[in-house]
């Protein structure tokens, strides 16, 4: 925190790092627009880095950063919400429940990315393609050379990798976890 507080770069880019892809899922999920959740979430870091001898540690560094995109996000969707009075199609209002349960699902998701990047390699790709890319089996084991049976025991193990990576969450964010992997395809 010394180094981020002395307007160390490196520090800042780690910080960055950390934070940037929850807080893009956030935006994005709140505004609906990518380029929008972009600059809401850059402005964040631009606050971040202008008040950063405020802070004393990383707790208060991610309350800071999530605060200031909610209350962005906030903003936003009064701001749209006046230019879009007349259309039919309302957008749901932005209360602490619904963005607790937003700030819940991007730290979940943020667990789920990082268990998934220690996979193994073969693991990996076969969860990315079938889970994310939303491919079947047949596509995956052509995509990737290998057959079926492969994809299939590659999907089990991943799995199986992922319960254990994951082990320390809560029952409740576990459930989650379950079921952001069932929105992104049905399991084998």
């Amino acid at each position: 925190m010394i180094q981020f507080k002395n307007g160390g770069e490196p520090a800042f880019k780690a910080i960055f790092d950390l934070f940037n892809k929850r807080l893009l899922y956030l935006a994005t999920t709140i505004v609906h627009d990518e380029a929008m959740a972009a600059d809401i979430v850059q402005d964040a870091f631009v606050k971040l880095w202008n008040r950063r001898e405020s802070f004393n540690d990383m707790m208060a560094v991610k309350a800071f950063l999530y605060l200031c995109v909610k209350n962005s996000c906030r903003n936003e969707y009064k701001h749209n919400k006046v230019v879009e009075k007349y259309l039919s199609r309302q957008e749901e209002p932005i209360e602490s429940p619904i963005m607790m349960a937003k700030i819940i699902e991007a730290e979940v998701l943020n667990n789920l990315y990082n268990a998934i990047e220690k996979l193994p390699v073969a693991c990996r790709e076969v969860v990315l393609l079938s889970y994310f890319e939303g491919m079947s089996n047949q596509e995956v084991a052509k995509q990737l050379n290998i057959s079926i049976n492969t994809v299939k025991t590659q999907k089990l193990r991943a799995l199986r990798n992922l319960r254990m990576f994951l082990k320390d969450l809560s029952p409740g964010l576990v459930i989650l976890v379950t079921e952001i992997l069932q929105k992104l395809r049905h399991p084998i």
